[in-house]
């Protein structure tokens, strides 16, 4: 089984882990408090933590931790708190249902999920990263400047994946010098079609 497979399922594992995590916790309170919002916001608190340990633990080493990455991920989980509060306000306000119990486990199950999937957009690999790690693991590859696909064999100089066309010297160029703006401007329509096989 490869890393990414394991990853993949331990995440699959993350929101039934989390459930059983948030039932224990909201248990155990309730046997020294009676009030069930304690226990609810101690359960809700618990939960968020565990998630959040385990979503980073997880992913922590395919990230590339840039700075901008670590503001963007601490600041996601403080907009997506705000987010969770405001869903459970709307809800009180819309169904004049004033059950503060309710609103503080929506309020959570709110702010966790949608933090996830933002994390997901947060940590992608820009293309000039993939770029740079596709040149770092195999020398000789040749990779789109403009999207990090991975060009070796191609019979041609136009990525399949995003449609940019290049020259041959377009595509050494950035492999060399890691250009990637400046070699995935799309060539003119004027100059001769140069292919990968003919050169």
């Amino acid at each position: 089984m490869t890393n990414l497979l394991a990853r993949i399922l331990l995440a699959m594992m993350l929101l039934p882990l989390a459930l059983v995590v948030y039932l224990l916790v909201a248990f155990i309170t309730l046997g020294f408090s009676d009030e069930l919002e304690v226990s609810l916001l101690a359960a809700t608190l618990v939960t968020a933590l565990f998630v959040a340990v385990y979503w980073l633990r997880l992913w922590r080493d395919t990230v590339n931790w840039t700075n901008n990455r670590r503001v963007l991920t601490i600041g996601s989980g403080a907009a997506c708190i705000l987010l969770g509060i405001l869903a459970a306000a709307l809800w009180n306000t819309l169904t004049e249902i004033d059950e503060l119990s309710f609103a503080i486990f929506m309020a959570g199950v709110v702010a966790m999920l949608s933090w996830l999937p933002i994390t997901v957009m947060i940590w992608k690999e820009t293309p000039s990263e993939r770029a740079e790690r596709l040149s770092r693991s195999a020398f000789g590859v040749l990779f789109c400047p403009r999207c990090g696909y991975n060009m070796t064999g191609l019979r041609e100089a136009r990525c399949p994946e995003c449609g940019a066309q290049f020259t041959l010297n377009q595509l050494y160029a950035a492999q060399q010098k890691h250009e990637i703006d400046d070699a995935a401007a799309p060539r003119e329509e004027s100059e001769p079609h140069q292919t990968a096989a003919n050169s």
